[in-house]
């Protein structure tokens, strides 16, 4: 699971149900998916319905909680005014250490699902697991005084934080210090205009991803298999408290258009008119029959436990799902994008687009930013056309096919091909221990969009490495399992584990910077791909990644569009048109993004922003650039925002000039 800053108590609680409500930004799989077909014209369009990576607990989703006052959107300033940037201290100041340690125990401790995803075992961080299993305080779901409770502590964090002079702190201290204190500032705006935003959106909802943690659930010991039962009794009164509060949210105005609605209904449909026995069961009989550590008494036993569970709580939960969904359509009041919303919907918009993608750029220079790169795409594509034509139309005859090649191959040797080709650009980490198993098969209809995803393990588990791949797709699978294994999010993850960083910041999450890593990662490996020895190797290596960057920026334009420029479908339906795409993709289109506003900008302007840096940095250094040294560099940051990176790229240029 991918690392999530922020739903409920960014400060102190990390919910379970929000590592649900989140899944679709935490699964680091994101938004590979499936594509449409489509008639071809110079270029190429895909149509992504991620489920991102995602997820985890403090989720980025787009959530805002209950509150009153005015909206917070202008970046944080970080530092006192008293602060020297270029004064750092020989030593650790062990009272910040302590506070970072006392952020990341209250946090994963809050309930059985943050501290199964982040420990493995809780010796290594003096911790025990919550007992008896529970998904959180509930006495604060959902309501405004647990909210404002919530926000309260975030300030309280943020006083304690500003307490601290930084002057005091080492250069790594300051980093970390920075990157927390402007987390929880930013964070203050989600507990502002609350019913803007809902739990069951089509990408990131309870409804679609919470099957996905029960089926990646591995069973290490009959107590973790008793866990796995008890959580999933425990998800149904949580949603439970999530419908109530979508009503709510219907009576305030801010329901879900039906379009939205009837996905969601879709999404239940999918989980409750299977032929058969239901796949919870399916899948947990198969992993327990291979359970070793269990007698046949007790395997017998958990297994009527689960089908009990499963029969008894997900399936009727499920129903009141579809059920309140299905009385809710009709009663939506504003329709379209958060610009719609006369009241903060721009500032809101704001807020989560420097959230998605760590760019200090506003949505307004955004399009600019994503238009000129989308035209930047379209002109060297032409170009290519009028140069080298041959290789130009084999692509656009053959693209659906060009890694063909591979479909025979299971993902394990993809992902062992790559490591072998490609790693010679990235610092060596040693050997990665992982596995890549395959949807179940009654999973690759429920998620037939995603074509895999990588599930990170407990910061104490170096082995347990998981990508799960879609066996229904076995297109782009080079892309594909180069983002989700190496160099992408499975090599980032497991380098910066090795960098020793302090815990808490594997508990945030910056999706500009994850998946702009997986992304420019993705596309450098095309470098290696002999495309099963092409002719026109190294024309198709370049039109590849320009294609599978266009369907990205195409997505991230149409979600500006919506939100700040109002488009209908019809505009999306006008604008793919006058690109040459198919303008038949535009209903869909709209229905996913206008319910989960800016996440699709983590993929264009996340990668926009990585390989700018890229540019730059070559460009400064010219023949003293090194591009493992540069990775390194990178790397060694983590997850952040990309001014904050940006620095850590300069003092690499100042150093090696």
């Amino acid at each position: 699971m991918k690392y999530k800053f922020g739903r409920k108590s960014r400060a102190k609680r990390l919910v379970a149900f929000a590592l649900v409500l989140g899944m679709g930004l935490s699964m680091a799989g994101c938004g590979k998916e499936a594509k449409d077909s489509r008639p071809r014209a110079k270029s190429i369009f895909e149509f992504f319905d991620s489920e991102p990576d995602t997820e985890d607990p403090w989720s980025t989703e787009q959530s805002t909680e209950p509150g009153t006052g005015d909206v917070i959107v202008d970046p944080p300033v970080i530092d006192p005014p008293t602060a020297d940037p270029n004064k750092y201290s020989d030593t650790e100041n062990e009272e910040l250490n302590k506070l970072f340690k006392e952020f990341f125990d209250e946090g994963v401790t809050s309930s059985s699902i943050s501290f199964r995803n982040y420990i493995k075992d809780g010796k290594n961080f003096g911790l025990q697991a919550p007992s008896p299993a529970t998904l959180g305080d509930p006495d604060r779901e959902y309501t405004e005084e647990g909210f404002m409770e919530d926000k309260k502590e975030v300030e309280d964090w943020i006083s304690r934080l500003e307490a601290i002079d930084v002057n005091t702190l080492t250069e790594q201290q300051r980093f970390d210090y920075d990157y927390l204190l402007d987390n929880l500032k930013s964070s203050l705006v989600t507990y502002e205009n609350v019913y803007i935003g809902g739990d069951f959106s089509p990408m990131s909802g309870v409804q679609g991803n919470l099957p996905s943690v029960f089926t990646d659930w591995i069973f290490e010991s009959k107590e973790d298999i008793q866990l796995y039962i008890d959580v999933m009794k425990l998800y149904p009164p949580e949603v439970d408290k999530a419908l109530e509060f979508e009503k709510l949210r219907v009576e305030k105005g801010y329901g879900y258009e039906d379009c939205v609605i009837d996905k969601i209904i879709s999404q239940c449909d999918e989980f409750l008119n299977q032929t058969g026995e239901n796949f919870l069961i399916t899948v947990f009989n198969e992993q327990i029959d291979g359970f070793a550590g269990v007698t046949d008494e007790e395997r017998a036993d958990f297994k009527k436990q689960n089908e009990e569970a499963v029969t008894n709580y997900l399936v009727p939960m499920y129903q009141r799902i579809k059920d309140t969904f299905t009385g809710l359509k009709g009663t939506n009041k504003i329709k379209g994008g958060l610009c719609n919303f006369e009241e903060h919907g721009a500032e809101i918009y704001a807020y989560l687009v420097r959230e998605y993608t760590g760019s200090t750029k506003t949505p307004e220079q955004m399009i600019a930013y994503v238009d000129q790169a989308i035209n930047n795409i379209r002109t060297r594509m032409d170009t290519m056309y009028l140069t080298d034509t041959d290789a130009y139309l084999y692509f656009i005859s053959n693209e659906t096919t060009l890694f063909n090649y591979m479909s025979n191959m299971k993902a394990e040797e993809v992902v062992n091909d790559l490591m072998n080709r490609v790693m010679g650009d990235y610092p060596d980490i040693g050997k990665i221990n992982y596995q890549a198993l395959y949807f179940d098969k009654s999973m690759e209809k429920m998620k037939e969009n995603t074509l895999a995803y990588y599930m990170i393990p407990p910061i104490d588990d170096k082995d347990g490495n998981l990508i799960r791949v879609n066996g229904a797709h076995k297109d782009d699978m080079w892309i594909t399992l180069a983002h989700e294994g190496c160099p992408g999010h499975m090599y980032q993850t497991n380098y910066y584990k090795q960098t020793n960083p302090q815990n808490f910041r594997f508990i945030g999450t910056e999706l500009g910077y994850i998946e702009g890593w997986a992304v420019y990662a993705s596309y450098e490996s095309l470098k290696y791909c002999d495309f099963n020895g092409s002719e026109y190797a190294e024309q198709l290596r370049e039109l590849a990644a320009m294609d599978e960057q266009l369907g990205y920026l195409i997505q991230g334009r149409i979600d500006l569009g919506i939100h700040v420029e109002g488009w209908t479908v019809s505009d999306i339906e006008n604008f793919l048109s006058r690109n040459g795409m198919n303008a038949s993709a535009a209903e869909r289109i709209y229905t996913f993004l206008v319910g989960n506003p800016a996440l699709y900008l983590s993929y264009s302007v996340g990668y926009m922003e990585m390989k700018d840096l890229r540019d730059y940095a070559e460009d400064e250094l010219g023949d003293k650039f090194n591009v493992v040294e540069y990775h390194r560099t990178v790397l060694d940051a983590g997850p952040c925002k990309y001014d904050q990176l940006k620095k850590r790229v300069d003092k690499y240029i100042l150093e090696t000039k």
